[in-house]
């Protein structure tokens, strides 16, 4: 995601004019390839032998079985449309969809660091003097550690020139992934995976080029985009796993779109859940819309800043403007079109570009740094660390311009990391705290809620919720995980909101424990009275079991009543059961309830209302 503009000799810089190519899926080209279509099946059926019984003449394409994805290519004369319907219609089938197109988004002797003739540092987003707070303080971090060669950062993008100068010698083995070329063609027909690269590794202090972010860190070429800085859903999903399943350690995404891409975030789960680091540009249209891979949670989403430590707008690319919004993690140099970022391109020279592609590649460069000093370190703790060592450049703590701030490499190696807590210590914690806890456990999966996961402490104690735009794959009940993120209140209810999730173990699920209605609720966290005055130890966000007859039935609730008569101030008795489309039962019928304790607030009121949250069918169980 960027817009270039030639720079062969530094001189060129004072006559920098450009017109920001937005490189992404607009009306005038579709947003998914004709002719094919994505298919992920139920366990135990065949890919081809289904796709023809289904579509005669349909053909598997390709097969991605760690996810579970086949490309299907469908006969001539069939719609995506049509097929995409008639897959979905079969029991057979868990998913059918297009398959999306996706696009692009010590100090060292080297000539464009520091020019010697005129003292001017051409790589301000490294260092310099004349923006000393717009970079990220690589010069300092360097005298701790210039990085590691066990460190490999794979750049998904559209290949890399293996002879440039600055960057032959430091690749290990690629791949391409376009579906019908030469697996080992890695060579960038488009410029744009050379220039990302060298952001991260450039070959340093060695008297030419350009300066990288880690020195000692190697590239992984992973060619899944051509010549004209476009690919589909399928060939990224496939590079990012083949990154993860050959010893990537960081997987830099400096591509995307505004289609929310299955397949895509399938690999970005698998990628995450071995141990990778993963990093995407937010997007250059200056629009607070969900751009992905960027939005999606296990990835950190980056923005880009110009010279002056600020949020890049259209007044610094003509139009346009670095993406914002409730995914963005945090900001790295971007440039404008008077002060770029240089870095290596595909035909030897260099080149002066900007936009969130080229700040992308600057915080996986940070997290290839921070791994060289702390290797035992787990992913989590990588992307924890580069958030909360960034640099407040607009409101104190998270907002929606800039994240978590400017990232910063030398304070990423020195700054403490952030110690773990239990739950129930976060009841004296304020809203707005960075918080991380450890031992908690799953009860509420990846499948079972659309906008949210619940947690319990591994000493059933206390729980909490945790809230998502979109819910991470991959996590079962019964996952202990450890969770960094951000207090808040949710509609009355407690939670860790922008919450970053790793799977450290797996324990048998808890049992729920047996509640009476009139106890379902509690204070924020605690020994307090209930939401509508039930009394006893808080168990908001527990698994717990409920039981009584049924006294209404809605279309999205039921309610049940064992003898306490609640009242929640809704005119109905008992208390609220939350099912979405589940069966409901029958009005005066006795039922068992297993489900999450949970707290709403009705639109309109400031009424807290205790509410179990039903999460499978079978958690509805009729009672004699």
């Amino acid at each position: 995601m960027f817009s270039r503009v030639h720079a062969t000799h530094p001189a060129i810089i004072a006559a920098l004019l450009a017109i920001l190519s937005i490189i992404t899926t607009s009306s005038a080209n579709a947003a998914y390839r004709d002719g094919e279509i994505l298919v992920k099946y139920k366990p135990g059926i065949s890919a081809q032998a289904h796709a023809n019984a289904v579509v005669a003449g349909a053909k598997v394409a390709r097969s991605i079985n760690q996810i579970g994805y086949h490309r299907i290519k469908l006969p001539q004369g069939m719609s995506v449309a049509e097929a995409v319907q008639r897959f979905k219609n079969n029991p057979s089938v868990e998913y059918a969809g297009p398959n999306h197109v996706i696009s692009i988004c010590l100090e060292p002797d080297d000539e464009y660091f520091l020019d010697p003739y005129i003292g001017w540092y051409w790589q301000w987003g490294l260092y310099s003097d004349s923006y000393p707070d717009a970079g990220i303080d690589a010069p300092t971090a360097w005298d701790i550690t210039t990085g590691n060669s066990n460190i490999v950062v794979a750049m998904v993008d559209t290949g890399l020139y293996t002879g440039h100068e600055d960057i032959n010698g430091k690749q290990v083995p690629g791949i391409n992934v376009i579906a019908g070329d030469n697996p080992s063609d890695i060579s960038d027909g488009h410029g744009h995976g050379t220039f990302t690269s060298g952001i991260v590794a450039a070959n340093t202090d060695n008297t030419v080029g350009i300066a990288g972010v880690s020195w000692g860190a190697r590239i992984m070429p992973i060619k899944a985009l051509d010549s004209t800085g476009y690919g589909l859903e399928d060939d990224a999903a496939a590079g990012i796993i083949w990154a993860a399943d050959h010893g990537a350690k960081i997987i830099n995404m400096s591509i995307g779109g505004y289609d929310n891409i299955p397949a895509e975030q399938a690999a970005c789960t698998y990628a995450w859940n071995k141990g990778c680091v993963l990093v995407a540009a937010s997007g250059n249209e200056g629009v607070t819309d969900l751009f992905y891979p960027a939005c999606y949670d296990e990835v950190l989403s980056v923005g880009a800043s110009n010279e002056y430590a600020e949020r890049c707008t259209d007044a610094d690319w003509t139009e346009g403007g670095s993406n914002y919004g409730s995914y963005l993690d945090v900001v790295a140099p971007g440039g404008s079109y008077s002060n770029g970022i240089m870095s290596t391109w595909n035909d030897g020279s260099y080149e002066m570009l900007f936009g969130t592609s080229a700040a992308a590649p600057f915080v996986s460069g940070i997290a290839a740094l921070v791994w060289s000093k702390y290797p035992t370190w787990s992913n989590a703790q990588v992307v924890e660390q580069i958030k909360m060592s960034c640099r407040d450049i607009n409101t104190v703590g998270w907002d929606q311009e800039t994240g978590w701030g400017l990232v910063n490499a030398y304070r990423a190696l020195v700054n403490t990391p952030l110690a773990g807590h239990r739950i129930g210590e976060l009841n004296s914690t304020a809203d707005g705290t960075t918080i991380k806890v450890d031992g908690a456990v799953i009860t509420s999966g990846s499948t079972d809620f659309s906008d949210r996961l619940y947690v319990e402490q591994d000493d059933r104690a206390c729980a909490i919720m945790l809230p998502y735009t979109s819910v991470p794959i991959g996590f079962a009940e019964g996952d202990v995980v450890e969770v960094t993120g951000t207090l808040s209140i949710q509609k009355g209810e407690r939670a860790i909101k922008g919450a970053t999730i790793t799977k450290t173990s797996h324990q048998t699920p808890m049992k729920p424990l047996g509640v009476q209605t009139r106890y379902i609720g509690g204070g924020t966290l605690g020994f307090r009275p209930g939401a509508t005055n039930g009394l006893g130890m808080n168990n908001v966000s527990l698994l717990v079991s409920v039981w009584g007859k049924v006294t209404a039935v809605g279309w999205t609730y039921f309610y049940i009543d064992d003898g306490c008569h609640l009242e929640d101030g809704s005119g109905m008795s008992g208390l609220r059961i939350a099912t979405g489309s589940f069966n409901k039962p029958i009005k005066g019928s006795y039922v068992r309830v297993t489900g999450i304790s949970s707290i709403e607030q009705p639109d309109g009121t400031t009424l807290s209302v205790p509410v179990v949250r039903v999460r499978r069918q079978g958690d509805i169980v009729a009672v004699n």
